[in-house]
């Protein structure tokens, strides 16, 4: 504002300076050389001033009904405007509270605000959208659906149309048609990052693991997946391909998929576990255990010692310290090669080496696991120690689980997944790198290895867990060391020096 009024002064001054300047004794006159009719008239004249006067007030006068010309041209469009952003203003009121209705539950407001916004919005696809939104908000999937499905019709809602389809058939297990609208639209729109995730979702879900690894690869080179989760997703994809395989036959084609999930991600016991079963059935003792040898420098599991001593069956003593000794040396600080160590010893009725093993690791523990628990009263068991390998197998009975113990009956299978614990590892592994077994997973009964070692029938473990020592009349017992509880008794058993 302080600008036009800065120029209007500037011209004004300019004005009066130039008046001063010309002053009123110079006079303009004005004559016609025409001698009859409407252009013959008596010389005019006139003072400069009035002349330069009468022209500022001219040019300011025509400008001035030019615009007076405009706005009256202009004031139909103008009102025509004032009713519209008026309109748009409803409109913007009716879409935030069908919204906010939808978010807050009321389906009934979000259903008469989305109305509403539809009518006054005059855009139909723009009304779909919102409706759509606002249905979904308030949890009325069937209508949203509907919404939708009408989307489709145009080219400029279809992709909006097909994610929220897809979304919504993969929440209510629809996964072929979940399939078939998110593969669309990935086809179509190569930067849809949420169709590259439901089609995965949806694939795994309906366990087409082949389908799914395509995607997946085709996720990893856009940049829609990590490289490292690619990585571990597709390792569980080929092995549960690899374990489908092998259920139906076709032992080849189940071992080179096995050996190239382990290739993927050698930290993946079930992998590694798969292709050493299938070599064993080829007859390829040694490439089994070399697969062994080589997961396990990565990552020592339970199942892959487990398969490592099934090869080592019949082996004779130096063939089998040799072949110890050469896994060992892959992860020699690693708990689970202690605890492979210290089976090895129980195996040999070699208790005392055992127990030097098992002692520092159970010193290391606050709460030992059930199962270093179980070895602690098998090295008990065969001390001659009865009494203690009762009280180790209480413990046990209390004692947490271990999430990676894959096999609590070494007699199965390490690794028995179902389809659908193969669509979870895909997950749970594939993201985090975790490995928990489904029978763990699910709670499932703990079972005790090697109970029946000790001189006991499997049937009656539960009675010797749940029981305690059992005393003959002029049987004193065994007094505690420092104190009476069971678990003054155990820390005394860490203390007293082995035979």
């Amino acid at each position: 504002m302080t600008k036009y009024v800065i120029t209007i002064l500037a011209f004004l001054a300019a004005l009066a300076g130039l008046l001063l300047w010309v002053g009123d004794d110079i006079m303009l006159s004005i004559s016609s050389s025409a001698t009859s009719g409407f252009f013959a008239f008596a010389p005019i004249e006139l003072s400069w001033q009035f002349a330069i006067i009468a022209s500022v007030f001219g040019v300011l006068g025509l400008i001035g009904l030019w615009s007076a010309f405009l706005w009256l041209w202009r004031l139909p469009r103008r009102v025509r405007s004032g009713v519209g952003l008026r309109r748009r203003n409803r409109a913007l009121d009716a879409m935030e509270e069908a919204l906010l209705a939808g978010a807050e539950g009321d389906v009934k407001k979000s259903r008469k605000k989305a109305e509403i916004a539809r009518n006054l919005i005059g855009s139909t696809e723009l009304g779909r959208v919102i409706s759509a939104l606002s249905a979904e908000a308030a949890g009325d999937s069937d209508v949203a659906v509907e919404h939708y499905q009408a989307m489709l019709e145009s080219d400029k809602t279809r992709a909006t149309g097909q994610r929220g389809l897809a979304q919504n058939m993969l929440a209510t297990g629809d996964l072929p048609g979940a399939i078939e609208q998110s593969r669309e639209a990935y086809t179509n729109n190569p930067e849809a990052r949420w169709a590259f995730d439901t089609l995965f979702k949806a694939e795994v879900a309906n366990f087409q693991w082949e389908d799914a690894a395509e995607t997946l690869e085709t996720g990893e080179g856009r940049k829609h997946v990590e490289k490292l989760i690619a990585r571990r997703r597709r390792a569980v994809l080929t092995t549960a391909q690899a374990d489908l395989l092998h259920d139906e036959g076709q032992f080849g084609e189940a071992l080179e998929l096995a050996v190239k999930a382990n290739a993927l991600a050698p930290e993946f016991a079930p992998a590694t576990a798969l292709a050493v079963k299938l070599y064993k059935l080829q007859g390829d003792p040694k490439a089994a255990s070399k697969l062994i040898e080589k997961s396990w420098a990565h990552s020592a599991h339970p199942a892959l010692s487990l398969a490592f001593l099934d090869l080592l069956e019949g082996a004779d003593n130096k063939t089998r310290d040799k072949r110890l000794a050469a896994l060992v040396k892959q992860a020699p600080d690693h708990r689970e090669t202690k605890i492979l160590l210290a089976e090895d010893h129980l195996r040999r009725d070699d208790a005392v080496q055992a127990w030097a093993v098992l002692r520092p690791l159970l010193r290391e523990e606050d709460t030992p696991s059930s199962r270093l628990c179980v070895l602690a009263a098998q090295s008990e068991e065969r001390l001659n120690n009865p009494t203690d390998a009762r009280l180790w197998l209480q413990r046990a009975a209390t004692a947490p689980r271990e999430a990676d113990w894959s096999d609590l009956d070494p007699s199965g299978e390490s690794f028995d997944y179902t389809p659908q614990d193969w669509r979870r590892m895909v997950f749970s592994f594939g993201d985090t790198g975790e490995l928990i077994h489904p029978r763990f997973d699910s709670r499932a009964p703990l079972r005790l290895p090697g109970v029946a070692d000790l001189g006991e029938e499997p049937d009656a473990v539960a009675e010797i867990v749940a029981a305690k020592p059992a005393m003959q009349p002029d049987d004193p017992g065994v007094p505690p060391a420092k104190g009476n509880d069971l678990a003054d008794r155990l820390d005394s058993l860490l203390d007293k020096p082995k035979r």
